[in-house]
């Protein structure tokens, strides 16, 4: 027995090496046998040696198991990770590597196979992980790829800006998920799936074991189902990018272990679910994007686990909660280009993980709070809302890291924080459009890394500090608008060698373009704006000519005379030139051909004179108004400037007909050709481009016959101004399709017609004005209905309107009976909006009101410009100008003919005079407590003025002149405080004017003609009873003629007495008298035209001049 356990004992090394040389023999073929699969693989793989860090690697003479890549375990390749190894391609003549039996992972991320995904793929059994994201693949996805039983984690994602796509055209995602059973990890994001979203929902929560699911960008459409709330395991889900088309389902507050919640840009809608942000596990909520999506913030519970938060370009609103502060992880906040208001709270100064926070474009008011707890905060931006106060310098101390801040857009008072001004990282200060006020010290900027300086817009002054030049990092610099003075050598820009942009218009500056600073022989700097408008230049800057990456040229408002150099035309970058309110007289060469990228040109207010000047093929705002151009207008200018909105030739002697091209210019918005020499008729082309015009201006032409009537129901336009031609016919009936009217001046032409009842249907009318054509019958609309509620400024003058004004009527005008001690945003000047809600906020939503051929080239021009400064330059405060159209217009006030270039919202003004209208003042009128002008002179109104007139509280000018009002003054008159002009001269008045008011203070002359009125400021004493005295016998002696003296002098009167007096007492030998020299008269000056006249309740047609 002993030696039996002896022998075993002997033999046990012996057996063991007779074990292993059966086991590991066999291991060692095996793995050389995957070795050299993956030798293979590797020769048949298009990739560059140069840049590959793997499989250059991998070498015959080393174990595969130690390959970069390559993970071995008990003796068999289980990973394989090729990502980021620059393939080109190879993998379909690669059969080999689907011999990897017991291959549990691939990675093929990150290269660019530009082919199929194999479908033998699904011979890898043993697969658990597959990440084939941004790989390359593209085409239809095999369906054998959801065969892999054992697979846990699935990635084929693509980016956004992937050239290539994967896609699942008509699947039937039940049968494909059904075997996916240990799948915890799925996406599919850039994938383009052709199946809605509730199919995918439905299918999606078998997966009970999923974690992650992310599926961005795919396609789905459709609402959120509430089965997507079944995968309780699910901590991540990323939906961005899709059609979702609904609402959010209060269900996903049952995902009690979700942690990332992405849902941007969905079009979401309704309100989101407040108990979502108090899931105990979530820490990234993106809802952004989604501007229906409405909300409100929830009281934040203690020891909140959000970390980031965004929820910008949604409609949320409300004030953000003091128990904001609960959330002590939160370091990212957006929840800009929202509707929240109310005052920040304080208690957000105790967010101390804070590095992120942008709360800009929404409508918050009150003071900044304080983030000097926040030490890791980087950027900030509260731009584009209602702050106010100033600005501690305490708030912003011992925030080292902050590298950016955005206050722009508020009510900022008082001086630049000092702290601010030295923070050792920051790189952007942008603090434009606020109050900001004192002087910058030469000490005061000394972060050494900054890279953009934006003051625009405030009320800063004193010199602009030489130090700001020593910053040699900057790359934009923006002080337009302020007050600063002094004299500045433009040459000391050379110093900065990064700069980009210049802004330095609208100051009390004089920029000197000759001198030299400390004789500095530097290259100026590649910049792609200048900004130097009303900075007293005597030339364009010599140094331009060599700026060829130039974008934005804008010189307007100096003192430039002469030529218009030719170069400037060949900075093949240029996008934006206004050389605007100079001196120039003409362009230098030829350049009708020369090709440009200008989109926007303006040249107006200067003295060019010639023939037409050049037309940039992508122009798409021109301004040549203001000049001395004297030609035709090309016959196919329509033709050449396809992606116009705005031409203005306003104000130049151009002549000929209007051409029908316009027709072409299918973007067109603005078309101003007002003041010029323009003869013929309107063009046929009128009526259609209606549908898209928001400003047609034809005024001051010699325009002639008919306004066509059809105008189509789309009809667009908000300014019609046909003044001062010679149009004759009615006014068409189709204007009642112009809902957004908003001025109509058909005024100074030979118009026969009614009263344009139909024009009540347009409500958003402000402007009427038909002054001076002949225009007859009532102006009673019995039968029409709708109300003007905007409707401020009236003019009939000089028509031949008859019969009472009805009080109907004057009801409908809603806006001037408003008090305008409570106007609120009707105060500021009146103009149009070319383009609707233009406020463009950063660089992508200027682009998005361009034309996409013009957004793709601007694209290319732009392409190497950071994105910072394309947002800034985007809000430039001259682009707002560009869509608002101000127009002027002639009014009679205080007895004066004025031109009104701005008007104000604010101004109501009713002006009938002269016409034939009769009875008595209408009560109506007296409702119209916001008139500030009113005229019904030369009219036959009788009986009393109302005793109500003192309803017109912000009366300014009374015409009443040249009527038959009769009755006493009423003393309510005197209440008008504001009362500067008063006429009421020519009427049958009686009594004693008011005494101890401002009335006194008028002259005789507004109140001659009314024999029976007496007081002062006339010479007529009043009796007691009221009356004017008696003349007495010496005063008429006094005015009594002396027969004595005359002579032979009377031989030579009755002579000619004998032709005179018949005309003058026969009344049907005067009437033909004065009517046959009145057409005499009227043919030899056709800037004659009849007009009525009435005195004392009698009727005289008279000539008068056409303004």
């Amino acid at each position: 027995m002993r030696g039996h356990i002896l022998l075993c004992f002997f033999l046990i090394p012996f057996l063991s090496i007779n074990h292993n040389a059966n086991v590991f023999p066999a291991n060692a073929y095996l793995l050389g046998d995957e070795c050299s699969m993956l030798l293979h693989f590797k020769n048949n793989l298009i990739f560059n040696p140069t840049i590959s860090k793997k499989l250059t690697l991998w070498s015959q003479s080393e174990d595969c198991c130690h390959w970069h890549g390559v993970t071995c375990k008990e003796g068999r390749v289980i990973a394989l990770d090729l990502s980021r190894e620059f393939i080109s391609g190879g993998l379909l003549n690669s059969s080999v590597l689907f011999g990897l039996q017991y291959l549990q992972s691939l990675n093929l991320a990150f290269n660019n196979f530009s082919s199929v995904i194999p479908s033998e793929l699904c011979k890898l059994n043993n697969l658990r992980y597959v990440n084939f994201s941004n790989a390359g693949f593209e085409g239809q996805i095999p369906y054998e790829i959801f065969h892999l039983r054992r697979l846990v984690t699935l990635d084929l994602s693509s980016s956004i800006s992937s050239p290539h796509s994967l896609k699942l055209g008509k699947p039937n995602m039940a049968m494909l998920l059904q075997n996916l059973t240990e799948i915890t990890e799925l996406y599919l994001d850039g994938i383009a799936i052709s199946a809605k979203g509730q199919e995918w929902f439905h299918a999606l929560s078998s997966l009970h074991n999923l974690h992650v699911l992310s599926m961005s960008s795919c396609n789905i459409s459709g609402p959120i189902h509430a089965s997507i709330a079944k995968l309780m395991s699910l901590t991540v889900l990323k939906l961005s990018y899709n059609n979702m088309s609904g609402t959010v389902p209060d269900s996903l507050t049952n995902l009690s272990n979700l942690v990332i919640l992405q849902l941007r840009s969905c079009g979401l809608n309704g309100s989101f679910p407040k108990d979502i942000f108090l899931m105990p596990s979530l820490e990234v909520l993106d809802i952004s994007d989604n501007q229906h999506l409405t909300g409100s913030l929830p009281n934040f519970q203690p020891r909140g686990s959000v970390r980031d938060l965004n929820l910008s370009e949604t409609s949320f609103t409300g004030n953000v909660p003091g128990a904001i502060s609960n959330l002590k992880l939160l370091s990212t906040i957006d929840i800009s280009y929202c509707q929240f208001n109310g005052t920040l709270p304080s208690s957000m100064s105790e967010l101390t993980q804070l590095v992120y926070l942008d709360l800009s474009s929404n409508n918050f008011s009150g003071p900044l709070p304080s983030f000097n707890m926040s030490k890791n905060l980087t950027y900030l931006s509260l731009s584009h809302n209602s702050l106010t106060g100033v600005l501690p310098s305490s708030h912003f101390e011992g925030l080292k890291n902050l590298a950016n801040i955005d206050l722009g857009f508020n009510f900022f008072i008082g001086n630049l924080p000092l702290s601010l001004l030295k923070l050792p990282y920051l790189r952007e200060l942008k603090l434009p459009f606020n109050q900001l006020t004192g002087i910058l010290d030469e000490s005061v900027i000394t972060s050494p890394t900054l890279e953009m300086l934006d003051l625009d817009s405030n009320h800063l002054e004193g010199p602009i500090p030489l130090s700001i030049f020593n910053l040699r990092t900057l790359e934009v610099i923006q002080l337009n608008s302020n007050k600063f003075n002094g004299t500045l050598q433009l040459d000391l820009i050379r110093r900065l060698s990064n700069l980009t942009t210049l802004g330095l218009s609208y100051n009390n500056l004089s920029v000197d373009i000759y001198s030299t600073y400390d004789r500095d022989s530097s290259p100026f700097p590649a910049l792609r704006n200048i900004m130097l408008a009303s900075c007293k230049l005597r030339g364009i800057p010599a140094f331009v000519k060599s700026q060829s990456t130039l974008l934005h040229l804008d010189l307007d408002d100096n003192e430039i005379q002469g030529t218009i150099p030719y170069w400037i035309w060949q900075l093949k970058y240029l996008v934006i030139l206004n050389l605007s309110k100079n001196f120039l007289t003409k362009l230098e060469g030829n350049v009708w051909n020369f090709s440009s990228n200008l989109l926007h040109l303006d040249l107006s207010s200067n003295q060019l004179q010639g023939p037409f000047p050049f037309l940039p093929t992508f122009v798409n705002i021109l301004d040549y108004s203001n000049n001395r151009f004297n030609s035709v207008i090309p016959a196919d200018i329509g033709n050449r400037l396809p992606f116009v909105t705005q031409l203005s030739l306003s104000n130049n002697s151009f002549h000929g007909q209007i051409p029908e091209s316009f027709l072409n210019a299918s973007h067109l918005l603005l078309l101003d050709l007002s003041h010029n020499n323009f003869v013929g008729t309107i063009p046929r082309c009128f009526a259609k481009l209606s549908s898209t015009l928001r400003v047609l201006n034809f005024g001051g032409n010699k325009l002639q016959g008919y306004i066509p009537d059809t105008l189509p129901t789309s009809c667009s336009l908000q300014l019609l101004d046909l003044n001062n031609n010679l149009l004759d016919g009615t006014i068409p009936t189709s204007l009642a399709f112009c809902q957004k009217l908003q001025v109509l001046n058909l005024g100074r032409n030979l118009l026969t017609d009614k009263f344009p009842c139909f024009l009540s249907k347009i409500s958003t009318l402000r402007i009427m004005d038909l002054r001076l054509n002949k225009l007859h019958g009532s102006i009673g609309c019995a039968k029409s209905r709708g109300d003007w509620e905007m409707l401020h400024m009236i003019d009939v003058a000089f028509n031949n309107f008859s019969g009472a004004i009805p009080g109907v009527l004057l009801n409908r005008c809603k806006a001037m009976m408003r008090d305008n001690e409570n106007v609120g945003p009707e105060f500021g000047h009146f103009f149009i909006d070319i383009i609707d809600n233009y406020d463009p906020k950063n660089f992508k939503e200027l682009m998005s009101l361009l034309d996409k051929s013009i957004v793709a080239k601007l694209a290319k021009l732009v392409a190497h410009i950071p994105r910072s400064i394309l947002d800034q330059g985007s809000s430039e405060p001259y682009k707002v100008d560009l869509t608002q159209y101000q127009n002027s217009i002639l009014i009679t006030n205080k007895g004066q003919q004025i031109k009104l270039d701005k008007i104000q919202r604010a101004f109501t003004y009713v002006d009938m005079s002269s016409n034939n209208f009769e009875g008595s003042i209408p009560i109506e009128l007296m409702q119209f407590k916001a008139m500030m002008a009113l005229n019904l002179s030369n009219n036959a109104f009788s009986g009393h003025i109302p005793s109500s007139i003192e309803n017109l509280k912000n009366l300014e000018s009374l015409d009443l002149s040249n009527n038959s009002l009769s009755g006493e003054i009423p003393r309510e008159l005197a209440s008008l405080n504001f009362l500067a002009y008063l006429n009421l001269s020519n009427n049958d008045l009686v009594g004693e004017i008011p005494k101890g008011t401002q009335i006194q203070t008028f002259d005789g002359d507004s109140f001659e003609g009314n024999e029976k009125l007496c007081g002062s400021p006339l010479t007529r004493n009043c009796s007691n009873s009221g009356m004017p005295t008696p003349e007495t016998p010496q005063s008429h002696s006094k005015n009594s003629i002396d027969w004595s003296l005359l002579s032979v002098e009377l031989g030579f009167i009755f002579g000619f007495g004998v032709f005179i007096i018949p005309l003058l007492f026969w009344k049907r030998w005067s009437f033909w008298y004065s009517k046959q020299m009145d057409e005499i008269f009227h043919k030899i000056i056709p800037q004659l035209d009849f007009a009525y006249e009435h005195q004392r309740g009698h009727t005289r047609q008279t000539l008068r001049r056409r303004y």
